[in-house]
């Protein structure tokens, strides 16, 4: 179903609901279980637009592929790798934002691994870059 598809059968649900015509029980039904239908389509949709605006720009889809790189190595008990991988692209990629969401997402399993010290060191490290690469105001 599209998203035409979508509008128009709301308009009719719409237009249906508000006629001053009764309503049989059997209709009731019938109209919520469209609109129940509606409704998770629309959400599905809605879904569907978010992944295709995070996909279609790198520095989202490097921080998205990157959160899952690391909730599977976590998974497998193999934080060491999923560490060196975020440092890999921390100290790589060109892009501010994502060295930014890089550098808390590894400040984190730094934490979480008993490495504060190198946690509270990266970002202040990521703080200081930030800060030089803002424009003043």
């Amino acid at each position: 179903m599209t998203p035409r598809h979508i509008a128009c059968a709301t308009l009719l649900l719409a237009l249906t609901l508000g006629r001053s015509v009764p309503v049989h029980a059997d209709q009731t039904a019938d109209l919520q279980q469209m609109q129940q239908f509606i409704d998770v389509m629309q959400g599905y949709y809605t879904i569907i637009d978010r992944v295709h605006e995070i996909s279609s720009d790198p520095d989202k889809a490097i921080i998205q592929q990157l959160q899952k790189i690391d909730e599977l190595y976590k998974n497998r008990d193999e934080r060491a790798t999923s560490i060196r991988l975020m440092q890999k692209v921390y100290d790589g990629t060109p892009s501010m934002t994502v060295r930014n969401a890089v550098a808390i997402m590894l400040a984190d399993a730094l934490n979480e691994t008993g490495r504060t010290d190198q946690a509270i060191a990266l970002l202040d490290k990521s703080l200081s870059a930030t800060l030089k690469g803002s424009p003043r105001p």
